[in-house]
């Protein structure tokens, strides 16, 4: 008995450790372990307050999570990225998932925000389901791109596009930009893939990881689209070669 009480304690105690130096690493206040899924090695964090860190999140704030709320957000993220095999995320260097409402990313609401230098998503809990979603698996692809630079070249990506096109300064440069499919997409699958190279490159994953039937249907009369899809199997392929969309 006094052997299996030294067991459990000894648990117990690496588990606070892995908490705390979570917590340390993260550098956001108030915030509490959830979960640690030992399926893909990931560990999901909730706020118990509201929170602003302004140095290395670039001026982020969160709420805390209704608890009905987070439940509901919280079952259908761990649903989404169990779609990932373990290693997946160990290759791309991802291993916290923090779960918040009403995100905004210096003083802009946002739906997501991907901080790979932290290893870290943020995702807004106040979103709908298929918004939610689609900010994940384009969150990702942020942490992915980040990770994997050399793969994905800019430059090759642009010239897939026609001569007139040119991206946004920048993601936020105009309030137009919608996540809603384009029906005429001419190498995009929404208006938010034409702020900038990294958005166009997260927002077509994100269609092909929510509706990969629909990106099959678009890429069938959308030469330029169905380019851009093959780089972005390719990058998936390297990282793991049977992942499923």
């Amino acid at each position: 008995m006094r052997f299996n009480f030294y067991i459990i304690l000894l648990l117990l105690v690496s588990f606070v450790a892995k908490a705390d130096q979570i917590l340390e690493l993260i550098k956001i206040p108030n915030l509490t372990l959830h979960k640690l899924d030992n399926k893909n090695n990931l560990a999901y964090l909730k706020p118990t307050k509201d929170f602003f860190v302004g140095s290395s999140f670039k001026n982020v704030s969160c709420k805390a999570n209704i608890s009905q709320k987070f439940n509901s957000k919280y079952l259908q993220a761990q649903k989404n990225f169990n779609r990932y095999s373990n290693n997946f995320f160990r290759k791309i260097n991802l291993k916290y998932i923090l779960l918040c409402n009403e995100l905004k990313i210096g003083g802009i609401p946002a739906l997501g925000f991907a901080n790979p230098e932290m290893k870290t998503l943020i995702l807004n809990t106040n979103s709908n389901s298929l918004n939610f979603v689609r900010v994940l698996h384009h969150e990702i692809f942020h942490v992915i791109e980040y990770n994997y630079k050399n793969e994905l070249s800019s430059i090759s990506w642009n010239n897939l596009n026609s001569n007139s096109f040119k991206y946004s300064e920048c993601s936020t440069c105009s309030n137009s930009y919608s996540l809603d499919r384009i029906y005429n997409s001419n190498g995009f699958v929404s208006e938010y893939a034409k702020s900038t190279i990294s958005e166009d490159m997260a927002e077509t994953f994100s269609f092909m990881m929510s509706d990969n039937s629909l990106i099959l249907d678009m890429i069938t009369n959308d030469q330029i689209l169905n380019k851009k899809v093959m780089i972005i199997k390719n990058i998936i392929k390297e990282i793991d070669d049977n992942h499923q969309f």
